[in-house]
């Protein structure tokens, strides 16, 4: 196989896997609406539509590859929790033990953590979700225009040398 075929292929491959994950951050849009136009729950209402606000306090952290803190143990109520974090910059140093803090349940997961004022979306967040699953299809796409473009590059330049120029 050519390798002009080898990047046509990939192309369609990473278009295909892009249109997939956009498909999905389409479906997630909902979820993200709902989440947006969510009010706040009323002190003994117990219904999941709604955003409850609950303290929380944190006991742990664990840290990735590189170092950063991507998970956050925590106590509702004294029940044990972990979070993971979205991606994003944050000052994760009020993420020490025994900081407290507040977390927002929604449909039965935490979707934000409050901590010192800053506002930690965690991959549960619906919108957070939404907004990474429509980058890896943006990348998806961008890659596929750029392999087929690489192909059209690539079957130019052999059809100069196979006819002698």
């Amino acid at each position: 196989m050519s390798n002009g075929k080898v990047l046509a292929i990939t192309g369609a491959v990473c278009f295909v896997l892009g249109g997939i994950a956009l498909v999905y951050s389409l479906s997630l849009e909902f979820a993200a609406r709902d989440f947006l136009s969510a009010a706040e729950c009323s002190p003994g209402v117990q219904t999941t539509d709604c955003l409850q606000r609950r303290a929380i306090e944190i006991a742990d952290t664990g840290t990735g590859r590189y170092g950063e803190v991507n998970t956050v143990d925590f106590l509702d109520n004294g029940d044990p929790h972990e979070s993971h974090l979205a991606f994003g910059r944050y000052d994760t140093s009020v993420l020490q033990p025994g900081a407290s803090g507040t977390a927002t349940l929604w449909h039965g997961q935490y979707t934000n953590l409050d901590v010192a004022g800053i506002d930690f979306l965690t991959d549960e967040n619906p919108v957070a979700s939404r907004g990474l699953w429509t980058l890896f299809g943006g990348i998806g796409i961008g890659f596929a225009v750029i392999m087929w473009a690489a192909t059209l590059v690539w079957n130019a330049m052999n059809r100069s040398t196979a006819n002698g120029g």
